[in-house]
């Protein structure tokens, strides 16, 4: 299929570093809690609160700014791995770039911010 590259399950990829499994972490399912949180549920099986304020405010900009209107914020969606908004995927957030290691014990009311 065309020039692109594919990868298949070898034993070097089974045996990868931490750092590199974070990067294959896919959301499996997100949940609206309020205001611009998302409870969002990981392929590792933990699930963690996302505000997405701090993103939005810091890269939003032209016709994304509509996404700042709550009704519209809450209508993101699960593709490939990752949460996205409008239906051209106008926002996607892979879920490498929002996990986050929580320390053991770690409660679950804690907000994450995205950086």
């Amino acid at each position: 299929m065309g020039n692109g590259i594919h990868l298949s399950k070898t034993p070097e990829l089974r045996s990868q570093s931490p750092k590199a499994k974070e990067k294959n972490i896919m959301i499996k399912a997100a949940r609206y809690i309020n205001d611009f949180s998302v409870a969002v549920t990981f392929s590792t099986g933990i699930t963690q609160l996302v505000n997405f304020l701090p993103l939005f405010e810091k890269h939003l900009k032209g016709d994304n700014l509509k996404y700042f209107s709550l009704e519209r914020f809450k209508k993101f969606i699960i593709k490939n791995g990752s949460i996205c908004w409008g239906k051209d995927e106008d926002i996607i957030f892979p879920a490498s770039s929002l996990f986050k290691k929580v320390p053991i014990g770690a409660g679950n009311s804690e907000i994450l911010y995205v950086l």
